[in-house]
């Protein structure tokens, strides 16, 4: 796949910057850890998606990717590149290697039926808004807390074993909660309400199924398309925890469209479009897009990385040649330490071309 045409300065670009986990030690043991205590409820989740016939599948996989994960605990030195990202690919090669491709497809399905029913009512709140940037702040504290769905961090995956967290009331609780850890939203206002003037197309890159995409990324969308922009929402190629794929943002757009007369307009204009962002991780690693995003790139001249593993643990110091918003909450301790902040944090940060 072709390296994103959009990055400043390809050559320089690390996805991962902020931790080479072949030299530093604390970050390695952390991540080694969380991801082998993690992949327990990866395979619980196998095991609901694929039945007992899977078992041995499941067994075999465990010990498969356990043996890459001791293997780069404690040798590290023996990779010629170790980080979250490598991390991340290898857990889903070894997963559809097992016959295992997408343990969270229950789980992403059940948490977009709980959340389809409250979709009108946070649409209608953004409609309801007379002063533009109200509504825009709104829409970002939305994207914040539809962004707790999250079954890769550990925090979140265990708020998430019976009741799904109440939307609005984790959207309330950031009410006034300003400044956010990173607070760049005055100048990501400041530029976006000047649209259509100022952008004339931005490329989302999403994150999480649920209340994510529902909630909160798509009406954040739907706002800034109403002024004029055009919006390509790019998703997943493959399955990657429970990160929404392009494949099932095409199914379930019409279900939205049913409920909402605005959005049916919109995507019936090709306002909103859905593309594939080519992505096979939870984090993106934009020397690997596909030939659509870039088809698709001389047109934009906004981006928009949403998710703590788009936005933070990778690409949180990319530049582009493009102006880009970087979206997020932080739902681990190690990523909230490097950024001098804690769990539930929030980050918004805008970079100008």
């Amino acid at each position: 796949m072709p390296i994103f045409s959009l990055l400043a300065d390809p050559d320089a670009y690390n996805p991962c910057s902020n931790g080479d986990m072949r030299v530093d030690n604390d970050y390695r043991e952390h991540w080694a850890a969380h991801f082998e205590r993690h992949f327990e409820t990866v395979l619980r989740l196998a095991l609901e998606v694929y039945g007992p016939s899977a078992s041995e599948r499941i067994a075999a996989c465990r010990l498969d990717f356990v043996a890459f994960v001791r293997k780069a605990r404690y040798e590290p030195l023996t990779f010629p590149r170790l980080d979250l990202l490598v991390f991340d690919v290898v857990r889903q090669e070894k997963l559809i290697a097992h016959g295992l491709p997408d343990p969270f497809e229950k789980a992403k399905a059940r948490e977009n039926e709980a959340s389809l029913p409250l979709y009108p009512k946070v649409v209608a709140e953004l409609d309801s808004h007379d002063d533009p940037r109200e509504a825009l702040l709104l829409a970002t504290e939305g994207i914040f807390a539809g962004n707790i769905f999250d079954l890769g961090a550990g925090p979140t995956t265990k708020m998430f074993t019976e009741n799904s967290p109440d939307f609005f009331a984790v959207r309330d609780g950031l009410d006034g909660k300003r400044p956010w850890l990173v607070d760049q939203f005055d100048a990501m206002a400041a530029r976006v309400l000047t649209a259509p003037a100022r952008y004339r197309q931005a490329m989302f890159f999403c994150d999480n199924a649920g209340s994510d995409f529902i909630l909160g990324v798509l009406p954040f969308c739907r706002l800034v398309a109403k002024s004029g922009m055009r919006v390509l929402i790019a998703a997943n190629h493959l399955p990657a925890l429970n990160d929404i794929t392009a494949k099932e943002l095409n199914a379930l757009l019409p279900r939205l469209e049913e409920v909402d007369p605005i959005l049916r307009a919109l995507v019936r204009e090709d306002r909103i479009r859905v593309i594939d962002s080519g992505g096979i991780a939870p984090l993106i690693d934009l020397r690997h897009v596909s030939g659509e995003v870039n088809d698709h790139a001389g047109q934009t001249d906004l981006l928009i990385l949403e998710g703590m593993g788009r936005a933070l643990e990778s690409n949180f110091d990319a530049r582009f040649k493009v102006d880009a918003i970087k979206l997020a909450m932080i739902k681990d301790e190690a990523v909230a330490e490097r950024h001098g902040g804690k769990n539930f944090n929030t980050v918004c940060r805008f970079d100008a071309a």
